[in-house]
């Protein structure tokens, strides 16, 4: 089986009231990042507010400063011209969710489409500057969206994407191990799917997908409690989720084997 590919999603948590906001500090931010880059994570996914092009620059310096993660771009509501700014800062990926992204957080809901006209247009803005999209998948219809633009020769191998269960919201997908096998017996030949678990179940398919072959983001963003009450870093979450694996007999991969698999050049 090959070497686990550890996601780190280092941002707030907009699930949970009681999770106070402390990644607006980009060296909070990269502090964090950099601790779970050193218990085992490849790839930071982070967050900034859409138009605030300054905090995405300075999350991004900070971070590279601190330790040669790959740089995971989120908040897949920007628009086209947005992301075109935020790119020049040259992430090594960028989120893109291929559905209705439509989800419930604390004091506000979500909800926004984005066309396939949109879609095409980000995966040609991709290639021209050399950043790899990772797909959101929340249902198995997002699978025909991600088809559908690799039928239009917009996507290159291999395909990423996230596979998200147990989000509050429209995007909503029970967080069931019988969910998790459905959704993944159906993921395109060679593709490469981190699993994202929100809920009291995470561990438990995090685990599924340590032991089914797949990957996985954890971190403070998608689910902040290492259990019931107790809160935990990114780093004590990309540690338990590093240590499991191990027991199963699965190695961690490095950054530069998770950017070999990826294809994601230095």
């Amino acid at each position: 089986m090959e070497k686990l590919i550890i996601t780190n999603c280092a941002t707030d948590c907009s699930m949970y009231p009681e999770w106070v906001n402390r990644f607006q500090d980009s060296e909070v931010l990269a502090k964090s990042v950099a601790a779970a880059c050193a218990k085992g994570s490849a790839i930071a996914h982070i967050h900034a507010p859409p138009d605030d092009f300054k905090a995405w620059e300075s999350h991004t310096k900070a971070i590279r400063a601190h330790c040669d993660v790959m740089i995971q771009y989120g908040i897949s509501i920007q628009s086209i011209e947005q992301r075109r700014v935020v790119m020049k800062n040259r992430p090594e990926m960028i989120s893109v969710a291929v559905g209705a992204h439509n989800l419930a957080f604390v004091g506000r809901d979500l909800m926004l489409l984005h066309p396939r006209a949109e879609l095409a247009e980000l995966m040609r803005m991709c290639r021209d500057m050399g950043v790899k999209p990772e797909f959101e998948v929340c249902a198995l219809g997002d699978l025909w969206l991600i088809d559908d633009l690799c039928q239009k020769g917009l996507v290159d191998d291999p395909i990423m994407m996230t596979i998200f269960f147990g989000r509050p919201g429209g995007s909503w997908s029970p967080p069931s191990p019988e969910e998790f096998l459905h959704r993944t017996k159906h993921l395109p030949k060679g593709s490469y799917a981190m699993a994202s678990v929100t809920g009291p179940t995470h561990l438990m398919l995090e685990t599924l997908a340590v032991m089914n072959g797949n990957h996985v983001r954890v971190g403070t963003e998608d689910e902040p409690y290492l259990k019931p009450g107790v809160l935990g870093d990114n780093d004590d979450h990309v540690a338990r989720i590093a240590g499991i694996a191990d027991m199963f007999g699965r190695g961690v991969a490095t950054i530069a084997e998770a950017r070999a698999t990826l294809k994601i050049p230095q």
